[in-house]
């Protein structure tokens, strides 16, 4: 196992953030469900030291606004599991921006701390198409994207209801195929299931991701990374 730290002797780090629409079209059973996705994640790293020394999770949501649920971090040290309560519309544009104001403060903050911190995952949940403004939305996506923006992360939507087009979502996955790094991919849930089930799904795989990451790390130092979901592991995907 090779030690987890890059060239310049810096403590090698993952981010994972999750982004999850909490517009009133997931109040009830699928709401529920994201609420169970914090102690799966939590449980998961106490269980292996490995884990917890490499990754640092984060959480977000957004409605007609957005807001920093549990802000990046070492999850061996949250003592109080925040919850994500349904509100307002779904604006995609609100979500943008405060995940580009929240990576670009942790990863400033992680790097004080010694760290070298690879590009961070967002697993970003929605139901539902953006009440935005097209030109104020693909302005916010551009700002989170640009190349200039050493934190630009990549980004994995997942539809959580059948009746999502996966049009809708395949402009806010990055990297595309055919820009420079690995490319990322949208998944509309197609299944017999309801939101919840799609839900219960995404923490599985948001898991699988995590530990196969921190395995690359812990493996390969600095010439591992971020493990994007297996699509084996997504048959009800589209």
């Amino acid at each position: 196992m090779a030690d987890s730290r890059g060239s310049d002797d810096k403590v090698l780090a993952l981010a994972f953030y999750l982004l999850v629409d909490v517009s009133f079209s997931m109040q009830g059973a699928p709401l529920d469900a994201v609420n169970r996705i914090l102690p799966e994640v939590i449980d998961a790293i106490e269980e292996s030291p490995t884990l917890g020394d490499v990754v640092r999770f984060g959480a977000l949501d957004f409605a007609d606004d957005a807001r920093t649920v549990l802000p990046l971090g070492d999850l061996r040290d949250v003592k109080n599991i925040p919850q994500f309560i349904a509100r307002g519309g779904t604006s995609y544009t609100a979500a943008f921006r405060q995940l580009r104001k929240d990576i670009e403060r942790d990863l400033t903050q992680m790097k004080m701390d010694g760290y070298k911190v690879y590009r961070p995952a967002v697993f970003f949940i929605t139901d539902g198409e953006p009440i935005d403004d097209r030109n104020s939305l693909q302005a916010a996506f551009a700002e989170l994207t640009d190349p200039s923006f050493r934190g630009r992360p990549n980004i994995i939507p997942f539809g959580v209801t059948p009746s999502m087009q996966k049009a809708v979502l395949e402009p806010w996955v990055f990297p595309k195929p055919g820009a420079s790094g690995k490319p990322m991919r949208s998944y509309v849930y197609n299944g017999a299931g309801d939101a919840a089930t799609a839900i219960k799904q995404i923490a599985e795989v948001l898991i699988s991701s995590i530990v196969a990451s921190a395995n690359s790390v812990n493996d390969a130092g600095a010439a591992g990374g971020f493990v994007p979901p297996d699509d084996d592991d997504l048959g009800d995907w589209i």
